[in-house]
């Protein structure tokens, strides 16, 4: 596999593992997790297998290059609602 082909795992491998660190940190500072069955490996799979799917199913024309790493790039919002919590810019979901 080329790393081409390898650049939307990777992203979303990133995202899941910002949006893990950024957890933890908030846990840490007594932020509560609102998903209390979250997990990085379920949100990893759940990202590659979409990513899978659509690399597998779709044109390799360049919208549709965009489509594959628009997905891999959405594994980051995650990471970044939690700076925002943390930093105290989002006040978060009231529970």
């Amino acid at each position: 596999m080329r790393l081409r082909e390898m650049t939307p795992f990777i992203l979303s491998l990133g995202g899941v593992l910002a949006d893990y660190v950024t957890t933890t940190i908030g846990l840490g500072l007594g932020f509560t997790e609102t998903h209390p069955q979250y997990h990085p490996l379920t949100a990893l799979a759940i990202f590659w297998g979409a990513i899978t799917v659509l690399t597998l199913t779709m044109p390799r024309r360049s919208p549709w290059n965009l489509a594959v790493h628009g997905i891999a790039l959405v594994s980051f919002l995650g990471g970044v609602n939690n700076l925002l919590v943390i930093l105290g810019v989002f006040p978060g979901l009231p529970i």
